[in-house]
């Protein structure tokens, strides 16, 4: 009774056998399909143990190594003693009668077979089966026995040979692995096959015997072909592997990719990233994501080299580039939340001066007024630079960071107007996320009748077990309404498409896609993001080295790929119109904005409802003329009954000077009567440059001297004079084209301006 007890004593306070081998790095798919994986550190393929062990290949092992595994306590004396008499028989060892336990233990505890090893092996068995179950145990063998060369593990051996998962292996499969480990040197490629094929099927009619398999799984399975050489472990998901290496070395990875869809995309990218290479563009970089879930269903990090690598090694999802155009749809979305436009409101496009920040749109020139969506839709700068202005650059950034944007982490000073143009950074990570948690939310208001939810604003997510942040539901947003979103989206739906996708429109099968483009500066990056109620698909394009080439434009090089992508997608319904958070008013047909007492023409349309936060459309005035219509003029100017009074679509002679000659239907405001004084509140005159208040440096020449400033000023009517005075100084008259020469001196400037009417305006400004 004391040695039992000491026995025991001794088994639990002695260290059991435990793994400190090192596991390779694998990523699977959301159904279990390995897409990468990377050796582990011994150069051994040893996958991390399974949850449990396929039962075809535990009754396998079971019969081949260890009949009675379900009934010894750790060792087996009648195999011990049959071994024995074999080596004594045979003068050499022939079997050493260990079991599957005993065999776990050297495993553990590699040492050379002798007698006091055999001791400590059968010592610990027995601490392993005090301590493990049954089901513990087999899952340490399968996980850690040599299944040849330096393939270790029935997960790492089921993909080397058959390249499938453990739990897909046929009987045929698992009886050939199971008599791997007793003699692991048998497979080598092309050689031993036939004793292998000997080994396995004197196994497989051992199962028959046994009733385990029937006749016909037995001929099937002893069919099967022998595996003439390990595969090479795929690699599909190279970037995501190289992360998953630096954070979790040694783990196995389920993902929420989708192999087969992993595989056309990356073909896809592919393919186009080598024509691109044409004009020395060499990277292309896409991610998939399902809106509803946030779940990443394929990721190409970046393009597969042809030839030789041009920063192909670089993770371009997660890389910061610069954004370009591609935030321009949530600032009109942030402007409509606020109120200050509405999808067809006019904004100003014209020449725009912020100190040394002048933007430009990329068709180098101006439409005077444009409607917000047209201008979102053209992705003009100069309409987006001045509605970021009067935004506020600090709150917009605050929105950005809602929406998950996490490579902006400077101050908005450090930014400023050039944010919206890509003066910041981004990921196509965040980018992504951004567009799905919009899309997230349209269609949950939508499907659950006005309620939003406060985790529909969160990233996209790659780990199939992630698990999201409990919801609480609300009526109010935590960003941007339901209608706003959907206004933004339908602006977006409306781009025009590149010329490979013209007619898209006349197929119902065609997918109406929310996209949007974005081009750095000095074509470094080419953006492209579309979403559906289903899918939001993101594409980079350009060189992960930085350098810029012509063709480096998102319309160009990434929406094209965009589309592609789209186009292995299940094509979905459009957006639904969220019109429970819509109000149906009266909109001005010209100007866009709510229409006030003096818009002629207005269209009755269904709004956000942020429409109440807008003001009424500015540009329509009473305005009262002489008989014939040719003056203005004012009651104490003409005889009682002869004046007529009209309504008049008036911009400012600013916006009026570049948007005429766009629209031929567009009425000039009728000029004063003479001697009828000036209606103040209607100026016919303004200034192009310089800006109000601003501080201008002079440049000067090689020679030393500073070059003339040219000043810019608009008239209404093509026909008036303008007389210009600066300082004081008469400096002449302009007719038409009004363009002042002047070469200032240091300090504060007045320029004042007067029409032959007697119209003026003025503006101070400083040299330097």
């Amino acid at each position: 009774m004391a040695f039992f007890a000491l026995s025991l004593c001794l088994l639990c306070i002695f260290p059991r056998p435990t793994f400190k081998t090192p596991y390779a790095t694998v990523l699977t798919d959301r159904h279990g399909q390995l897409l990468a994986a990377q050796v582990a550190d011994d150069g051994q393929w040893r996958f991390a143990p399974g949850d449990s062990v396929p039962w075809r290949f535990k009754e396998s092992i079971r019969l081949f190594e260890d009949e009675y595994y379900y009934r010894h306590p750790g060792i087996n004396p009648a195999s011990l003693v049959r071994a024995l008499w074999q080596n004594v028989q045979h003068s050499s060892v022939k079997s050493g009668g260990s079991t599957l336990t005993m065999q776990v233990a050297r495993l553990a505890r590699p040492a050379p077979r002798t007698l006091p090893n055999k001791m400590i092996e059968m010592f610990r068995a027995i601490q392993l089966e005090l301590f493990l179950s049954k089901d513990s145990i087999m899952t340490l063998y399968a996980a850690h026995a040599p299944f040849g060369g330096n393939t270790v593990g029935i997960e790492a051996a089921a993909w080397r040979y058959f390249n499938h998962p453990p739990h897909e292996l046929t009987w045929g499969e698992s009886a050939l692995l199971a008599v791997l480990p007793n003699a692991p040197g048998l497979m080598h490629p092309g050689k031993n096959q036939e004793l292998l094929r000997q080994k396995r099927d004197r196994l497989l009619n051992k199962l028959h015997h046994k009733n385990i398999i029937d006749e016909t799984t037995l001929h099937l399975a002893l069919m099967e072909p022998i595996p003439v050489h390990p595969r090479q472990m795929p690699q599909l998901t190279p970037h995501l592997l190289d992360q998953r290496i630096v954070h979790h070395k040694g783990s196995t990875y389920a993902t929420t990719i989708d192999l087969h869809l992993q595989e056309l995309a990356s073909h896809v990218v592919n393919r186009h990233s080598r024509l691109l290479a044409r004009n020395e563009i060499h990277n292309a970089a896409a991610i998939i994501a399902s809106v509803e879930t946030g779940e990443v269903v394929a990721y190409v990090g970046n393009s597969t080299p042809l030839h030789h690598n041009k920063g192909h090694q670089v993770d371009v999802v997660r890389a910061p580039r610069s954004s370009g155009s591609i935030l321009k749809p949530l600032l009109y979305a942030a402007a409509m939340q606020d109120g200050l436009i509405l999808p067809g409101s006019l904004i100003p496009d014209v020449p725009t001066f912020y100190r040394s920040f002048a933007p430009r749109n990329y068709q180098r020139r101006f439409d005077g007024a444009v409607p917000a969506g047209a201008a979102l839709s053209r992705s003009l700068n100069v309409p987006f630079v001045r509605l970021l202005d009067q935004y506020g650059g600090e709150k917009f950034l605050n929105d950005l960071h809602k929406l998950g944007f996490s490579t902006m982490e400077q101050p908005y000073g450090h930014y400023g107007l050039s944010l919206i143009l890509g003066g910041s950074e981004s990921t196509l990570w965040d980018l992504a996320g951004a567009y799905a948690a919009l899309a997230r939310t349209l269609n949950r208001y939508v499907r659950e009748n006005g309620i939003y939810l406060n985790t529909d604003l969160r990233p996209l997510h790659l780990s199939l077990k992630e698990q999201s942040n409990q919801s609480q539901p609300t009526e109010e947003p935590k960003l941007f309404q339901s209608s706003v979103i959907h206004a933004t989206l339908s602006a977006l739906t409306g781009t025009q498409r590149p010329p490979e996708e013209s007619g898209w429109e006349h197929f119902s099968s065609s997918q109406r896609i929310a996209w949007k483009t974005g081009t750095s500066f000095g074509f470094r990056d080419a953006w492209s993001v579309g979403v559906t109620p289903q899918y939001v698909v993101a594409v980079w394009a350009g060189n992960a080295s930085g350098e810029g080439r012509p063709g480096i434009i998102g319309g160009i090089a990434a929406a094209p790929i965009m589309f592609e992508l789209f186009g292995l997608l299940n094509a979905g319904a459009a957006f639904e119109t969220p019109y429970d958070d819509m109000v149906q008013v009266a909109v001005c047909s010209e100007s866009g904005f709510r229409a006030s007492q003096f818009c002629q023409k207005a269209d009755t349309l269904f709004i956000p409802n942020t429409i109440k936060k807008s003001p009424p459309c500015p540009y329509h005035h009473r305005v009262h003329l002489t008989a014939d219509g040719r003056y203005r003029t004012s009651i104490e100017c003409e005889p009682p009954g002869t004046i007529r009074s009209e309504t008049f679509f008036t911009l400012p002679p600013l916006m009026e000077w570049y948007y005429r000659p766009l629209h031929p239907g567009y009425r000039t405001l009728p000029p004063m009567k003479p001697d009828c004084g000036n209606d103040v509140d209607i100026n016919p005159m303004d200034f192009i440059y310089p800006p109000a208040n601003t501080t201008i440096y002079i440049p000067t020449t090689l020679d030393g001297d500073k070059t003339r400033l040219v000043i810019r000023a608009v008239h209404r009517h093509p026909e008036a004079t303008i007389h210009w005075h600066i300082n004081g100084q008469y400096m002449g008259s302009t007719n038409q084209i009004h363009d002042m020469e002047y070469l200032p001196d240091t300090g504060r400037h007045l320029i004042t301006l007067i029409d032959d009417s007697g119209n003026q305006i003025k503006r101070t400004f400083n040299c330097k």
